[in-house]
């Protein structure tokens, strides 16, 4: 499997350090670094079924949406967005409902639908790809639990739901579907996923009506959903206790910036 990373916060070497790393906590919220690492968790096992027919992008950045898509998975089948999770605990996924199991044994609406934020991921690919006239083979949203302590109880959910125990198998599910993209089809959708732009606003927009909002077509749809996808996975602002972490982070940083000035100063 190839694995293209698209992170805005990476260096050169492809590696994160602690100044991206910051970059990425007050731009995307203190889940985004967790986030990063329930992608790489989930990469290592899938790496280890599919083939090099096969492309997974990472942090995929949408033209006007803020927040990148965790996953895009391009297979020779399909194109999947897969919404990495690690968190722990009792869940229920029914309808578009996602409800935790509280202390008194009773489910309850969770605080975050990770739920609606997966289907807005989804939707959002998808009304990307009709902005460039490009219609690719797709499945529902795909939430996946990468920590085998997270139990997840679906009643006919808006997205597919996968715990850590079936990854495996779902990968075995796609590595043996029948292929259905062309081969020039799958290198646009990959390149239109990897380079991302608007479209030429010179040529006639295909859309679905069920993508059209009153007196506007998908810029602002799309606007929308990233306003959606803002105040479902974003906090806008940190709590006491993330702000004093994110505080003694970069006074770290500024820590070590000083004792190198001050160690070529006394070099020189």
């Amino acid at each position: 499997m190839r694995t293209i990373d698209l992170s805005k916060f990476q260096d050169e070497s492809g590696s994160t350090n602690l100044i991206k790393t910051i970059q990425g906590l007050l731009s995307y919220g203190w889940s985004w670094n967790q986030n990063r690492k329930s992608q790489e968790e989930l990469v290592e096992i899938l790496d280890t079924v599919l083939g090099n027919d096969c492309v997974l992008l990472r942090d995929v950045n949408i033209p006007k949406v803020n927040r990148p898509i965790p996953i895009v998975l391009v297979t020779p089948a399909m194109l999947l967005v897969i919404n990495p999770k690690s968190q722990h605990g009792f869940f229920r996924a029914e309808g578009k409902r996602w409800e935790e199991l509280g202390r008194d044994d009773e489910y309850r609406l969770a605080q975050d639908n990770l739920i609606r934020e997966t289907w807005l991921y989804q939707k959002t690919v998808e009304g990307y790809l009709k902005q460039h006239n490009f219609s690719a083979p797709t499945d529902r949203g795909v939430m996946i639990f990468v920590s085998p302590e997270t139990v997840v109880e679906s009643i006919r959910p808006r997205v597919r739901v996968i715990q850590a125990d079936g990854i495996r198998n779902f990968a075995r599910e796609l590595a043996i579907s029948k292929p259905v993209f062309s081969d020039m089809d799958f290198r646009t959708v990959v390149k239109l996923l990897t380079e991302p732009r608007l479209p030429d606003k010179t040529k006639k927009i295909i859309v679905d009506p069920e993508f059209l909002e009153p007196e506007s077509e998908m810029d602002e749809t799309l606007a929308k959903v990233d306003e959606s996808i803002g105040k479902v996975t974003r906090k806008i602002n940190f709590s006491r206790r993330e702000w004093v972490v994110v505080a003694l982070l970069i006074v770290g940083v500024i820590i070590v910036l000083i004792a190198l000035i001050m160690l070529v100063i006394f070099t020189f």
